[in-house]
């Protein structure tokens, strides 16, 4: 799952492309499709809760990366209860660009510091209609060699006007 939250994170950051699809607006993740590993399979009815928000230039995401509902923390929460609380909450916002079918992303602020070095991540994007599919493969695997794919579909919750 941490794999995952990190390439997700990666996804966004850096300034927008004319020719490029257009995706301004609030996101709401609604499916997850996994082609191998633990998860493998489509995830729909255990989407966990998100919202990516894409300006003109700018991004901001929050999301729990998962297909299981995170635990009430208890009164007095161990070190090992804070862990299974906070691993799968990804937050981060910075600047993003979209060129030809890529979203390349660099973070500001984020919850893991290790996405806030400056470098520029990039996954492919896909947009139908009101529909935002990211989709990211398992670093340093290929589909082909038995990498992991995640495919995200997000409906688009609002727009925002064009300039």
């Amino acid at each position: 799952m941490v794999r995952h939250s990190l390439a997700l994170v990666a996804l966004f950051a850096v300034s927008a492309n004319a020719q490029s699809p257009d995706i301004r607006g609030v996101w709401k993740p609604v499916e997850v499709v996994v082609t191998a590993g633990p998860d493998s399979g489509t995830h729909t009815s255990d989407m966990q809760p998100g919202l990516f928000i894409f300006t003109d230039r700018h991004y901001s995401t929050t999301y729990v990366d998962g297909f299981a509902v995170r635990p009430m923390m208890s009164a007095s929460p161990t070190d090992e209860e804070r862990v299974r609380i906070w691993r799968p909450f990804v937050g981060s916002a910075g600047t993003y660009v979209v060129k030809d079918s890529m979203l390349s992303v660099t973070a500001a602020v984020a919850k893991n510091p290790a996405a806030m070095s400056g470098r520029t991540s990039t996954v492919q994007v896909r947009v139908l209609a009101d529909s935002l599919w990211l989709i990211v493969r398992e670093a340093g695997s290929a589909k082909e060699a038995g990498g992991i794919e995640r495919r995200m579909k997000c409906v688009r919750m609002e727009r925002f006007p064009s300039k």
